[in-house]
């Protein structure tokens, strides 16, 4: 009878109704609360819900860009879609230009003549269809786009490397399109 009175309390804890939950023992534990990235938290060290990770912690997959600080080493680079433009390639290429380079840059690749954005900027964004820009290496090509020069950004986090080379190569089409 004893052991009967031992199990009693466990017993009493378990629902045979699976559409209500157990007794949560630990608050929090079965439904933690979310947080959005952009909210305020007041336990955070900076007020924010979006946390840094940890020191010395590489993402999965991630390949950091050896030419961040050797420029003349990325000026070297040599592109493994040299010459390849085939109509795959140079749709990807276009797809991330139209996204993330056309708004400053042009349609086409004229720069601030004819964007409209970059009317309104006080250092207007160059065109890509200059001999200065021809004359550059598609490494340092690639590496602007990687890394940013004067007020323009990096957009390694936008667009993924094998990417960035595809837009590369639309740049050239862009500049192959403007001779004619």
């Amino acid at each position: 009878m004893k052991k009967w009175l031992l199990i009693l309390p466990f017993l009493t804890a378990c629902s045979f109704d699976k559409s209500k939950p157990n007794i949560e023992l630990i608050q929090d534990f079965m439904e933690s609360p979310a947080l959005k990235a952009q909210e305020y938290d007041a336990t955070a060290p900076n007020n924010s819900a979006m946390r840094l990770p940890p020191d010395n912690t590489v993402p999965r997959g991630f390949k950091p860009y050896a030419f961040a600080k050797d420029y003349e080493g990325a000026l070297k680079q040599v592109n493994p879609l040299a010459g390849d433009m085939s109509e795959s390639v140079l749709n990807v290429g276009m797809k991330y230009y139209n996204t993330n380079c056309m708004v400053c840059h042009g349609t086409h690749g004229e720069g601030s003549e004819k964007s409209s954005v970059s009317q309104l900027m006080a250092l207007k964004p160059p065109t890509l269809l200059s001999d200065k820009i021809r004359n550059w290496s598609d490494g340092n090509i690639f590496h602007v786009v990687t890394m940013g020069q004067g007020v323009m950004g990096p957009y390694a986090s936008h667009i993924p490397a094998r990417y960035r080379w595809q837009v590369v190569n639309y740049i050239r089409h862009l500049q192959k399109q403007d001779k004619k």
